[in-house]
């Protein structure tokens, strides 16, 4: 039975990045110095599929002999294989052999929680997805809805048969991702700080990640393009939701926004980037917006309330957007319809706002996941750290290889 945990044991530490400070103190890896290039070829094989050996090497100034061994030693473990064969230069000779992962060689669990349920997929190595289960239950715990997310995968984890590498997390409010803590959320009614993926890593044995919803949402396009060709962004999350601490129905627009930067996800001074209330709002709404609890379930059916909200919400992204000098804007959360109804409100927004004659080259569109964005982003949050670098500013040698993780992952019961 390949459950959480099963096939990858919580000893095994996985690669982190170089460029995030906030990565968890257990997850930094202390490999040997070899495992460096091991992990740029490995990262490289994800991002471009299809690269070839010789390819590799003159990307990554690498020798080509070092490069073979690499891939060899890769291949044996099971983790890439040959697949085609590419074309031949100019001045024709032997064509180069293709690489790619195994996708399947392992997978990774994201989740979305907030105030109406969750929503769990199964990811494999290459973003695919496996499986996926929604439910609404009335979210009264982080931890119970967590708990239940993970009851509902697990039959479909052990049927695919795939070791799982990670579990991401993705909840409203305000998160340290380093520290793997909510430090607030609104939205759940959390006050105090919960040490929340120490609890999880423990209960289940292998590493969990913990973000902020909207920040997820940035990760889910991130993962989409594997790390690359996403500078400046960002990601609106908007969802009709259930009241926070309402007994009945009643529902209203909840937003919040997720930046990537420079290429990284932005996460502010205090881990609260992107949290979100209308410069419109006033002291008595419930909401984040000018309009009433009821706004919510008027959204979509009532055009004069679409409309009146949308116009609202894209004043303030057309703003950040201009301001930033972002090139995406992705909107996620809502169907397909309200997405593009927001989107087109949005460009205008921008086009009205922006003051000179050189065009603002901000591309607005509906989110490539929609409603699955949050748990994908999560699941992606995984995927990322498994496919960075080693840390170099750690000590080396004094825990296990990259290659001994991979083969353990790969030889496990």
């Amino acid at each position: 039975m390949v459950l959480l945990g099963a096939n990858f044991e919580g000893k095994a530490r996985l690669p982190s990045n170089p460029h995030l400070d906030i990565i968890p103190e257990y997850m930094k890896t202390l490999n040997a110095p070899g495992d460096l290039n091991i992990s740029r070829v490995l990262r490289l094989i994800w991002q471009v599929k299809g690269i070839s050996r010789i390819e590799i090497a003159q990307q990554l100034g690498i020798d080509k002999s070092t490069v073979t061994k690499i891939v060899t030693a890769l291949e044996e473990i099971g983790i890439l294989r040959e697949f085609a064969q590419g074309s031949s230069g100019p001045l024709g000779g032997r064509k180069p052999i293709q690489l790619e992962i195994v996708p399947n060689f392992a997978g990774a669990v994201g989740i979305e929680i907030n105030t109406d349920g969750y929503f769990v997929i199964l990811v494999d190595l290459l973003g695919q997805k496996l499986a996926s289960v929604r439910a609404e239950i009335g979210v009264t715990s982080v931890f119970d809805a967590f708990d239940s997310a993970i009851k509902a995968i697990a039959p479909e984890i052990e049927a695919i048969n795939i070791p799982v590498i990670g579990i991401g997390i993705g909840v409203p409010g305000i998160v340290n991702t380093g520290a793997g803590s909510i430090i607030q959320s609104i939205p759940l009614m959390i006050n105090d700080e919960v040490d929340f993926c120490a609890w999880a890593t423990e209960k289940y044995g292998i590493p969990a990640y913990i973000e902020n919803d909207a920040r997820a949402g940035c990760l889910s396009e991130i993962t989409i393009r594997h790390g690359m060709n996403l500078e400046n962004a960002l990601f609106l999350l908007a969802e009709i939701r259930k009241i926070t601490g309402s007994t009945d129905s009643r529902r209203n627009l909840s937003a919040g926004f997720g930046f990537i930067l420079g290429g990284q996800p932005h996460y502010g001074a205090d881990f609260s980037s992107g949290e979100f209330r209308s410069i419109l709002w006033a002291p008595g709404n419930s909401g984040q917006f000018q309009s009433n609890d009821i706004t919510g379930e008027r959204i979509g059916l009532d055009m004069s309330v679409t409309g009146s909200v949308f116009d609202e919400l894209a004043g303030h992204v057309a703003m950040l957007a201009n301001v930033l000098n972002l090139n995406y804007v992705f909107i996620g959360g809502l169907s397909e319809e309200l997405s593009e109804t927001l989107a087109l409100r949005i460009r205008e927004e921008i086009k009205i706002k922006w003051p000179y004659a050189l065009a603002q080259n901000c591309e607005v569109v509906p989110a490539s996941l929609g409603t699955d964005a949050v748990a994908y982003g999560a699941a992606g949050h995984c995927l990322q750290r498994f496919f960075s670098l080693p840390n170099i500013g750690q000590p080396s040698g004094n825990g296990p290889s990259i290659k001994e993780i991979l083969s353990s992952m790969k030889t496990a019961d």
